[in-house]
């Protein structure tokens, strides 16, 4: 944040008409200061987060280390402690342009800003987050950027130097809620001065719901400076500075992080890809994560992308937009619509698999390709069933109806046979003999002038006669 835009804060008042403007330290943003991806013991005092990053100006590897460690009293700090920082941070650049490092603050803005009620519970729960700040101690090993001297640091210290809290806690709130202050530690306050600080939407960031997808956005929004293609190890990412948890494997840190991703994805920060684009897998179990910032332009295509009527029948069932467009791009038309009425003939019959969580179990037996119980039937299926009974049906109908006409012509000849004269009668056999059935006619000739003679011509010229009706 240069000179120019800290002088146009000088006017802004610290509510909720500015968040766009928030503000994060870039050191602060790297790793979390909280574990996203599963509940802490209670016991546990400690979080570990590190990797290894080229040091460009000295050209080698550094292995950087970050070590949190809990009071006994207030613990290690929760994903909301996060949210707290970046609005303590924020409260800084509007009240004092990062000039002075004690800022006063009454607990009421914060909870306003923060979009918590006013309530006893709110108040209680600022409170246990600013003394968690004002009690954990960070230690950076060669984790630190000083940007005044371009080189890794080690340094440990507190968030906040000290906490001056005022006003006593009523049943909604404090009341007489007079002007708190707290202080931050020298050394980071120090970072704040020499600008190493990067602009935060806090508007994008408050509208994400889930921890990881936080965390993921301030990392990756510090990250896409450079590019806006980001590449990196999937566990390195998703354990060291997204927070979830080490002992996941490969295949389930893929699933804990899709719904965060999917999500950063809804508010059009990410670019929607299909899982086989996102993650590549290097070698036995060591896989890549790609992710592709958006840019308008992207933006736009999403929303076109929003309107296929497949999308739309995805996202009319629960799916978020992201996530139908992804399954649209990824998967053939018809498995999708498969599973579309498969989804709606589990949800009509009301059946256990689907009932908890329906939008994601048509997600996934897209994805997995589910096979479908017994008794189910496609409408396709049912509109070719159907036609082929029709077809079936329509055959039959012919076959009696010429069965009827074949019926009318023997009748007939046998009647024009039994009323002819003599001399029609040898006409007519005539006629038969030269083009009647060969076979009929030879066995005939066989037969001629014995008893069964007369029989067999008389059937002869009898077909002969239905040919001509």
């Amino acid at each position: 944040m240069g000179e120019t835009e800290r002088a146009n804060l000088k006017t802004i008042e610290f509510d909720d008409s500015n968040r766009t403007l928030g503000t994060d330290e870039l050191n602060l943003a790297e790793f979390p200061l909280a574990a996203c991806g599963h509940r802490t013991n209670p016991n546990q005092k400690t979080l570990t987060f590190e990797d290894e990053i080229f040091d460009e100006g000295n050209q080698q590897l550094v292995h950087r280390k970050l070590i949190i460690s809990a009071s006994d009293a207030f613990g290690l700090p929760t994903p909301v402690d996060s949210d707290v920082l970046l609005v303590l941070m924020h409260l800084t650049n509007c009240r004092t342009r990062f000039q002075s490092p004690t800022v006063s603050f009454t607990r009421y803005e914060l909870v306003k800003f923060l979009g918590w009620d006013n309530s006893g519970k709110s108040y209680r729960r600022l409170e246990e987050s600013l003394q968690r700040w004002a009690s954990v101690t960070l230690y950076y090993n060669r984790a630190w950027w000083d940007r005044s001297h371009r080189r890794w640091k080690s340094q440990t210290f507190h968030i906040l130097e000290s906490l001056d809290l005022r006003g006593k806690e009523g049943r909604s709130g404090p009341s007489d809620d007079g002007q708190s202050t707290f202080s931050w530690n020298s050394m980071l306050f120090s970072s704040f001065q020499s600008n190493h600080l990067k602009r935060l939407d806090l508007n994008t960031y408050f509208r994400l719901q889930i921890p990881a997808a936080r965390q993921a956005y301030r990392f990756l929004d510090k990250r896409f400076y450079r590019s806006k293609r980001f590449e990196m190890d999937l566990r390195v990412f998703a354990c060291e500075h997204v927070g979830l948890g080490r002992n996941y494997d490969s295949a389930q840190l893929k699933r804990k992080l899709q719904p965060a991703l999917e999500e950063l994805e809804s508010i059009g920060f990410l670019v929607p890809e299909p899982t086989q684009t996102r993650f590549v897998r290097r070698r036995h179990g060591e896989w890549t994560i790609s992710l592709l910032r958006q840019s308008k332009g992207d933006a736009v295509s999403a929303v076109a992308e929003s309107q296929e009527p497949l999308v739309v029948e995805l996202t009319d069932r629960g799916l978020r937009t992201s996530m139908a467009a992804a399954l649209v791009r990824e998967f053939p038309a018809s498995r999708i619509a498969e599973k579309i009425e498969l989804h709606d003939w589990m949800l009509e019959r009301k059946d256990a698999r689907i009932s908890q969580n329906p939008a994601g179990y048509l997600a996934a037996a897209i994805r997995e390709d589910y096979q479908p119980p017994r008794g189910f039937v496609t409408k396709a299926a049912c509109d070719e069933r159907t036609r082929k009974a029709q077809q079936r049906r329509l055959a039959e109908q012919k076959t009696a109806a010429a069965a009827v006409v074949d019926a009318d012509a023997h009748q007939a000849a046998i009647r024009a046979w039994d009323e002819a004269s003599s001399e029609q009668r040898a006409v007519a056999a005539e006629a038969a003999l030269a083009t009647g059935d060969s076979e009929a006619v030879a066995q005939y000739r066989k037969l001629e002038n014995t008893p069964f003679a007369e029989m067999l011509l008389r059937q002869i010229v009898i077909s002969h006669f239905k040919t001509l009706a």
